[in-house]
């Protein structure tokens, strides 16, 4: 949790711990590293559709805090050099922060890494490709192990020198680059960028606690999956030779037969959880074709429509724009199967389903809403944990495989739901060849 692009003190760590960086997270790791891998290349795409979209809106950054800043860059640029100065001099007050430097050389380097960052603020442009980049950034202190208070001080001081320069130092040429719009507006946009990097590289961590939620039992569980697969194929040829050595005995079919289908059965159920278990652990192997996600959910609806009446629920079906994507159609199509048999699950009563389909010129955005019972706040971050699960019969994997496979996708899955008031599944698929 520290402010944001700050590619400044990520090399520092890089330099100074080589050999720091959570060994003890690789091993956890190593369960989803393909994960980690989609999410390299492409998981960020489905964010970025999602994430810096809300960041800007919620802050209210828009085309004016865009062009003040490009407005302003030849009249801060001046004091970039002071503003490093005052930086690594602050550092250099800290002993836990100046024990990250291993020389001269190194901060040298710094600096001039400290200075593009600040030229970067105010040249924009601040677009997907502009998030990417400080996601990546984001994504290095979080690998790296950086402690968040050396970041939180530095954004402040830099927070704090800005506004000296443009209040104080720089007031009159601030109004005259702005033609009329003022010092608190050139103030509000310096802010307001401020926060978006900060906002990213918080999500960097968010990100990371959820991945390491989600791996920590994985590992355990996929060990564990390993471990009983061949004491359970054991028991289940010793009931099949139970069962011939039975008949041949000629003993009443009546006595033994119910008692043996009940132990299948329930063989078969611990091998079926097994095998998702495990499949789980597995890279999720994508075979991507052109894919109508309107025809897609439509395709699921009548395949299940059966169900569907039984339960006393309608569903609907709305696209807007440009639907089709490149996917992999039969992975899809179990995430949606997923989505409906929990919205069923949620409206014992009956109920409505409504699904919304946008396309956007970055991707498409499917919401999935029920009115159904819907849950409390603090689920909303469980959910997609390994074997969290609120049902007398289910096992917790569904909707951690449906993240998984909308994770391979390059999208993201996200939820929002209160008590009583229904669920709606949020879906960003963006438009990229796998």
């Amino acid at each position: 949790m520290i402010c944001a692009r700050s590619s400044l003190l990520a090399p520092i760590l890089l330099e100074s711990f080589p050999d720091s960086k959570c060994r003890w997270l690789d091993n956890y790791r190593a369960i989803g590293v393909h994960c980690e891998q989609q999410l390299g290349r492409n998981g960020l795409l489905g964010e970025a559709m999602n994430l810096f979209h809300e960041i800007k809106s919620y802050v209210g950054f828009d085309d004016d805090d865009a062009r003040r800043l490009r407005a302003l860059h030849p009249v801060v640029e001046a004091y970039f050099g002071r503003i490093v100065e005052n930086f690594y001099d602050r550092l250099q007050d800290h002993p836990r922060a100046r024990g990250v430097f291993s020389g001269p050389d190194q901060i040298k380097r710094l600096r001039q890494t400290l200075y593009e960052w600040l030229d970067g603020v105010f040249s924009g442009p601040y677009d997907q490709e502009y998030f990417k980049n400080r996601r990546r950034i984001g994504r290095v202190h979080v690998d790296v192990g950086l402690l968040p208070q050396f970041m939180f001080g530095a954004m402040s001081l830099i927070r704090n020198q800005f506004a000296q320069v443009l209040v104080e130092e720089e007031r009159q040429r601030v109004e005259e680059v702005l033609d009329g719009d003022g010092v608190a507006a050139a103030v509000i946009s310096v802010e307001r960028i401020l926060d978006i990097e900060l906002t990213i590289m918080v999500q960097s961590y968010w990100n990371e606690l959820m991945r390491q939620k989600l791996q920590i039992p994985a590992a355990l569980a996929t060990g564990l999956a390993h471990e009983v697969r061949n004491p359970l194929n054991a028991i289940g040829l010793q009931m099949t030779l139970l069962e011939r050595k039975l008949r041949t005995a000629q003993v009443d079919s009546g006595v033994y037969e119910p008692v043996l289908e009940a132990v299948h059965t329930e063989l078969q159920r611990i091998q079926g959880l097994n095998s998702e278990i495990l499949d789980f652990a597995k890279p999720v192997e994508v075979a991507p074709s052109t894919v109508n996600l309107k025809q897609l959910i439509e395709e699921v609806q009548r395949s299940h429509q059966l169900t569907l009446d039984a339960g006393g629920i309608r569903m609907e079906v709305n696209a807007t724009g440009e639907v089709e994507m490149e996917g992999d159609k039969a992975r899809l199509s179990q995430v949606f199967v997923n989505l409906m048999t929990n919205a069923v699950e949620a409206m014992p009563e009956g109920g409505t389903i409504r699904v919304e389909i946008e396309g956007r010129k970055e991707g498409v955005v499917v919401e999935f809403s029920d009115d159904g019972q819907g849950m409390p706040p603090a689920l909303k971050y469980q959910i997609f944990d390994l074997f969290h699960t609120t049902k007398a019969g289910g096992t917790g994997i569904g909707l951690p495989i449906a993240r998984k496979i909308v994770e391979a996708h390059g999208g993201t899955i996200d939820v929002m739901s209160r008590p009583g008031a229904g669920t709606t599944f949020t879906l960003y698929l963006p438009n990229t060849h796998l």
